[in-house]
């Protein structure tokens, strides 16, 4: 493939994954607007946010399987964000006729919406760039992060300009049209037929026992920062009595994680997966810690947080860079599936069930997640257990 051809690549992937992620921390943010001005449950928000979150993650799998036995890579990634820019829309309706059942339907699609991207734009990009992915996929992870970063001020200045009905439809609308763009620029991807074909084979059983340890650490470590994340804007309102300040400090803090893609994807593709892995996994944990320890400290906490991000949101290039240094090309997307949409989704579906059932009995969210630092420190222990070789069949 000519260099043009992989350029325009990973610009409109890059595109469809600025969108995709730039969803990840609306309900989050909109968990302060609707518990403050609509008096909504936290518990309620929570249920919702688990609902999506593992709805999420258990079609990743599926989507991942067809998207494998198929070539229409283009129009999976477009359709994704086509649902995820409808979830917005019926967020901004809920404001309009306050209704909890709109609110649940607009996540229910959100976490359809959210199935789609990851394992499709990893695939494509491992298959397009080869040996050097690693790359590849740390800057299209850092504009996935750069969506994540900016998405939180730029819903929160237009509530605060149009309002709510105003602001998340104008978001929505971008989102319709980007799903367009993403359809037509890479409509002429194809992968080669031989792949297709070779999806009907079958993986030798050092690989699933990969999947399966890999899998079930990433499922408890993801329990910990999607958990955290999913009221992390909570947590910062209940400090600081701001819900502008909530919105600003989620821009900054997940502006780490515009850096921490690429250098991670550089990281993977030098020194290998599993060492990157390692090594985020513990510098998230360090920085958790300083997080909660300054969390009256806005300079402080903000900069903790800024690391923390920085380190635990690369499990794009990481993870999925990992898998591409150990499966075969017609499993890439099947693989990234189930790594991401089990152990990242699933298990921040999880994450979000434990913190619910903690603040339904009362514990605070501070305590809650010092409980869920916890379970970060157990996988950390965990992962001299990830073989340290697979042995590659391509």
């Amino acid at each position: 493939m000519d260099v043009g051809k992989k350029i325009r690549i990973l610009v409109i992937t890059s595109l469809a994954h600025f969108n995709n992620d730039g969803t990840f921390l609306i309900f989050p943010l909109l968990i302060v607007y609707y518990s403050t001005v609509d008096k909504i449950s936290l518990v309620i928000l929570g249920a919702i946010s688990i609902i999506y979150t593992l709805l999420s993650g258990l079609l990743s799998p599926l989507i991942g399987d067809f998207a494998d036995k198929h070539n229409i890579d283009s129009a999976l990634m477009s359709i994704g964000i086509l649902l995820e820019g409808t979830a917005i829309a019926l967020f901004g309706i809920s404001f309009l006729f306050p209704s909890i059942a709109l609110v649940a339907l607009g996540s229910t699609i959100l976490g359809i919406g959210q199935a789609f991207y990851h394992p499709i734009g990893g695939a494509v990009l491992s298959r397009t760039f080869g040996k050097e992915s690693g790359r590849a996929l740390g800057i299209n992870g850092s504009l996935g992060s750069l969506g994540r970063s900016l998405m939180p001020s730029i819903v929160t200045f237009l509530i605060l300009g149009f309002g709510e009905l105003t602001g998340l439809l104008t978001v929505s609308a971008y989102m319709l049209i980007s799903s367009a763009v993403i359809f037509v620029g890479l409509k002429f991807y194809r992968r080669e037929s031989i792949e297709i074909r070779r999806s009907k084979e079958k993986l030798e059983s050092a690989f699933y026992k990969f999947l399966i340890i890999l899998g079930s650490i990433v499922f408890i470590r993801s329990m910990f920062i999607t958990g955290t994340t999913t009221f992390v804007g909570d947590f910062v309102y209940d400090v600081y009595y701001s819900k502008e300040l909530a919105g600003v400090f989620l821009t900054i803090g997940f502006l780490g994680s515009v850096l921490g893609q690429p250098a991670f994807g550089w990281l993977t593709e030098k020194k290998g997966g599993r060492y990157a892995f390692v090594i985020s996994s513990i510098l998230s944990i360090l920085a958790f810690i300083g997080f909660l320890a300054f969390s009256q400290n806005l300079v402080a906490s903000l900069s903790f947080y800024t690391i923390f991000t920085f380190a635990a949101f690369s499990s794009f290039p990481v993870l999925l860079g990992y898998v591409s240094q150990t499966f075969p090309k017609s499993f890439y997307t099947v693989a990234n599936s189930y790594i991401w949409g089990i152990g990242v989704t699933v298990g921040g579906a999880a994450g979000n069930a434990l913190i619910t059932v903690l603040l339904g009995l009362k514990f605070s969210i501070l305590s809650s997640f010092y409980i869920m630092l916890g379970l970060a420190i157990f996988s950390a222990i965990l992962m001299p257990l990830i073989p340290k070789r697979v042995y590659i069949n391509k």
